[in-house]
């Protein structure tokens, strides 16, 4: 007879990211695990089940177990679940009772979920993508409560050099292929990443965080270069949750650049974010990463204290061999590595890389701007270069925009001493944009330093120009210019949403002037310190400002 550590398999995830709390919960990620390890588990003779919701078939009332937590079924309610004490309420609700002898084998368990497993005797292997994706083929990542699972995994680990290794080649590939800087050499550029706006990394304190919860530290991270660069998350395309960012901090600037080809860049001196993953990649690119929030899911406060760290496996983390070794079964005697087992598996399985594209050609040359030329925005201009963010390329009478946020990022000439000019004498940029919108209804409105320009006039039903002038900074290698679009209009007291509003940047003509003439110059910058409140109400508040204050400058 075999000595069997375990009688019975559950497989779980996260049952409280469900409809009930107003969130969309992803029943992929645990039929994923069932069905990755349900031949070597039933090769071992071992009874499989799975725990999950009522709305997923399950057993779990998940909101009879928020109203005993005395939580709302909201967002705000599932981060606090994310941490509560689960333990008296264990095989209440559907939620099983976790025995000695039960392996749970789950998908981004909450901290509250691995304290209840472990606190019943039962043991726990939690799984889930392994953060730095730019390896040929993806990895897992696990880590556990119970030391012989965890010596098992620690056997079977990848090597740390595997990461570096690929990240040497990347460079390598992206050092041949495009720019080795971000619009330009002469810029220190820092990185914040963007994240999805529902995300376990995101809850810190029971608490959902946003980019406006860390605006004081991002600002003395942006003191330190010329610009700093967000980087949405490509699967987020509402950026109501970066605004603050723009409007709180001068030197910023957006971009839709590759990951990692933005890592590779020479002028790039950090990586920023809440909590993104990117940052576990950051330090093979050398680059310094700046977590700006304590994530619970991570907190070592938070776990139990069996909790192992993460341990980064291969896709033959599901082999008979592996799992019988997890389970300290009989077979594991075999050696590691035995069963064959294809090497994208992991690939294959979720069809996606999140950032390692293997068309990407690298960063894009961007040429620098020659004073008092008219650019038109067309195939083959150097004014395409300086689309940094929100456009879809030509339409065929200039650069078209795509949402709500576009940027431009155009590298000025030394304007140190201007031409001909003595060194006391003042001098501005006079800038002139032409554009297009694509319906009356559409509004667009240019910032600088994240504020609304004024000088924005029409000269027809549906044309518009921005017609400005600002006194740069010495020393200032770029102008960044962002522009908000916004598609409402109002009717009969009634607010009515276009489809996809947008805008044709057709030309741009940046001049020097010397005092006289001035068109219109920017508003100075608020003294008025960001404020501080909830970061839900903050991000919206900032946002509906910004439309409010630049509907009111047209006006």
């Amino acid at each position: 007879m075999t000595n069997r550590r375990f009688h019975h398999v559950i497989f779980a995830d996260d049952v409280f990211r469900s409809s009930v709390n107003g969130l969309q919960y992803h029943v992929a990620n645990r039929r994923f695990l069932r069905a990755f390890f349900d031949t070597a588990l039933g090769r071992l003779g071992l009874p499989l089940s799975e725990m999950a919701p009522l709305s997923e078939g399950g057993r779990i009332d998940v909101a009879r177990l928020m109203h005993r937590l005395a939580l709302p079924c909201t967002p705000a309610g599932w981060a606090r679940a994310c941490v509560a004490d689960l333990v008296p309420l264990a095989g209440r609700e559907g939620l099983p009772v976790f025995e000695p002898g039960c392996l749970v084998i789950g998908w981004g368990l909450t901290p509250a979920l691995q304290r209840c497993i472990d606190r019943g005797g039962a043991s726990y292997l939690d799984i889930e993508i392994d953060p730095r994706r730019f390896t040929e083929h993806l990895h897992f990542c696990a880590r556990t409560n119970d030391p012989v699972i965890e010596a098992a995994l620690r056997a079977r680990r990848v090597e740390e050099e595997l990461f570096w290794n690929h990240a040497s080649a990347l460079k390598g590939r992206f050092a041949r292929h495009g720019a080795g800087t971000l619009f330009d050499p002469r810029l220190r550029v820092g990185l914040f990443f963007g994240q999805s706006l529902v995300d376990l990394s995101l809850v810190s304190g029971g608490r959902t965080m946003h980019p406006a919860s860390v605006i004081a530290p991002l600002r003395e991270l942006a003191r330190s270069v010329d610009l700093l660069v967000v980087k949405p998350h490509p699967y987020e395309s509402a950026l109501h949750d970066l605004a603050p960012i723009a409007r709180a901090i001068p030197n910023v600037a957006w971009t839709h650049e590759n990951t990692y080809a933005l890592l590779a860049a020479t002028n790039v001196h950090f990586a920023a974010s809440l909590s993104s993953s990117v940052l576990s990649e950051a330090r093979y690119f050398r680059k310094p990463a700046h977590a700006l929030i304590h994530a619970d899911r991570n907190a070592p406060a938070q776990l139990p204290r069996a909790c192992s760290g993460w341990l980064p496996m291969d896709a033959s983390l599901g082999s008979v061999d592996c799992v019988a070794a997890l389970c300290g079964d009989s077979l594991a005697h075999a050696a590691p590595g035995l069963s064959a087992w294809p090497a994208a598996g992991i690939d294959k399985a979720f069809q996606t890389r999140w950032g390692l594209d293997d068309q990407a050609q690298g960063l894009s040359a961007v040429a620098e701007l020659q004073m008092g030329r008219p650019y038109a925005f067309n195939p083959g201009s150097p004014a395409m270069g300086w689309l940094s963010h929100g456009w879809v390329g030509f339409d065929g009478v200039g650069a078209r925009s795509e949402g709500e946020l576009a940027c431009l990022v155009i590298p000025l000439p030394s304007l140190s001493h201007p031409p001909g000019q003595g060194h006391q004498q003042p001098y501005r940029l006079a800038v002139r944009i032409d554009y297009r919108s694509n319906a009356k209804a559409t509004s667009v409105h240019a910032l600088f330093d994240g504020m609304v320009l004024p000088g924005q006039r029409g000269t027809g039903a549906r044309r518009r120009s921005v017609v400005f002038e600002i006194e740069p900074a010495a020393g200032r290698k770029c102008l960044v210019l962002q522009f908000v679009v916004a598609g409402d209009t109002v009717r009969g007291g009634l607010r009515r949403a276009l489809s996809r509003p947008g805008f044709t940047l057709g030309r741009l003509q940046v001049s020097l002037s010397t005092g006289r003439g001035v068109v219109s110059a920017p508003p100075k910058a608020a003294t008025r310190r960001w404020p501080e409140m909830h970061p839900v109400r903050a991000m919206t508040r900032a946002f509906r400002l910004l439309v409010d204050s630049a509907r009111g400058v047209a006006r």
